[in-house]
């Protein structure tokens, strides 16, 4: 009989597969060493193996590499690792140092196929461990679904743009008004008949009795159309209906005016008076401004423009959720992070000065932030800036920046 205190205890999976991708490394390292004419280069190896470049390179690359974990992201596949091993031996190589590597091979993946699956499923434990791999591996899966996503929507955009200024009220004292621009650049169809549309909306509800009313002061509504900024949008302008449904406002466009060979750019600014608490004497609900990924884009931008006299000592948190199975999330609930998703991307500080705010996705950014300000009477070289900007976001997902004012517990 066996006692549990017998046994030998297993060892994390972690510390098991780097083991035997040091072993994988080294065994490969030895065939290509053992090459008769000596090979460092991928044209030699091209020259001498007749491998193809491209994978020349890649297991020239892993087998330099001393992380075993690295080493192995870097390897090809188990496919692709047999055709060195093939080419070696017509090459005259070492026939046992060829086993030898067949040998670390094999345990490599009866490793994987017992305990992950397959290679697949390979690369996503790598990446978690990796943090090298772990963007690689989330950009290519990213792309993935952003192309996808785009053909079963029937629609697609290079970029979606969501601009906050926070700036002092003059109603309320203590409290500060918001006003936002939010765009989609270069959107088309990629199916006949697809509906095309932008949600612009807030994670949280504004108090009773606010109102989001467009820069000359009238209600967004049905009635009063859409905020449009026709000064840096597409002309001729499709038309398009206006849909409110509490705090989020669907603009929706009509008929076919854009189609697959055509492209539109839609930019709207709102604004709304006492929307943030300067300070948590006035209230603790933190500030959330972000963006809800509704429409597949190749790149997300967030930013978030603060007045110079408003939380000068504030840093933003970054959240970001799932809104699949149960819609776009409040940050301030507690029961919404079992939601969250870990992100790889970051706030940039962006400062002061305006001209640091451009970007090579939205034409005349500056100008357009600029024409808002003037709208209002504000002064466009008194923000800081604050941007996220995600490549490639995931359809269904929400950004989030979260500033709590100052005296808040958080």
């Amino acid at each position: 009989m066996v006692h549990c205190e017998d046994r030998s205890p297993i060892e994390p999976l972690q510390y098991r597969l780097t083991q035997a991708a040091d072993r994988l490394r080294y065994a490969v390292d030895e065939v290509i060493r053992a090459v008769p004419v000596p090979i460092r280069r991928p044209a030699e190896f091209q020259r001498v193996l007749k491998l193809d470049r491209s994978l020349s390179s890649r297991l020239l690359r892993a087998v330099q590499l001393h992380d075993p974990l690295a080493s192995l992201h870097r390897m090809p596949g188990p496919q692709g690792i047999r055709l060195l091993l093939r080419a070696a031996e017509k090459a005259n190589s070492d026939r046992e140092v060829i086993a030898r590597a067949e040998e670390a091979l094999v345990a490599l993946e009866r490793m994987i196929a017992a305990e992950l699956g397959d290679w697949k499923e390979l690369e996503a434990a790598i990446s978690g461990w990796l943090p090298d791999a772990r963007e690689q591996f989330e950009m290519a899966n990213r792309q993935a679904a952003f192309r996808a996503m785009s053909n079963i929507k029937g629609v697609t955009a290079d970029a979606e743009i969501s601009v906050t200024l926070i700036h002092p009220g003059n109603s309320k004292d203590g409290w500060l008004d918001r006003a936002g621009i939010t765009g989609i650049c270069r959107m088309r169809r990629l199916r006949a008949g697809a509906p095309m549309g932008l949600l612009h909306g807030s994670s949280i509800a504004p108090p009773p009795g606010m109102q989001r009313l467009s820069l000359f002061g009238q209600p967004i509504d049905a009635e009063h159309g859409a905020p449009l900024l026709e000064e840096f949008s597409s002309s001729p302008t499709p038309s398009f209906d206006v849909l409110v449904e509490g705090d989020a406002v669907h603009y929706m466009l009509q008929g076919d005016d854009v189609g697959m060979e055509s492209m539109v750019d839609l930019l709207f600014a709102d604004v709304m008076h006492d929307r943030y608490p300067m300070h948590a004497g006035i209230s603790s609900r933190p500030a959330t401004p972000g963006a809800l990924i509704d429409i597949p884009v190749r790149t997300l931008i967030v930013d978030v423009l603060v007045h110079e006299g408003v939380w000068p000592d504030i840093v933003p948190e970054l959240r970001m959720y799932d809104t699949a199975g149960r819609g776009v999330a409040n940050p301030t609930d507690p029961a919404r992070n079992i939601d969250r998703i870990d992100v790889l991307e970051s706030i940039q500080d962006i400062g002061t000065h305006m001209d640091r705010f451009r970007t090579k996705e939205v034409a005349r950014y500056v100008e357009m932030v600029e024409f808002v300000c003037d709208k209002l009477g504000w002064k466009g070289e008194r923000f800081r800036g604050f941007r996220c900007r995600a490549d490639f976001p995931i359809y269904g997902t929400q950004l989030s920046m979260v500033f709590h004012p100052p005296g808040s517990k958080e």
